[in-house]
């Protein structure tokens, strides 16, 4: 299924997605109970996670992965 990405650097983006997270360019986003209008249907709202992108220093001590 095609869902929409919020807030981080793949806000607006529609990627594929089947559970309840999806990494999108090494950045966590983890499912809501929202959704959005994005190229032509509803889609459901994947939100971002800021403290487990890259730049943030991603990784086992802030239980990322």
């Amino acid at each position: 299924m095609e869902v929409v990405l919020r807030r981080g650097p793949g806000d607006g983006q529609v990627v594929s997605a089947t559970g309840e997270t999806v990494v999108w360019r090494a950045c966590l986003y983890e499912r809501t109970n929202d959704w959005a209008w994005a190229r032509g249907a509803d889609r459901r709202v994947y939100e971002h996670r800021p403290d487990c992108c890259e730049p943030y220093g991603r990784g086992s001590e802030d239980r990322c992965e």
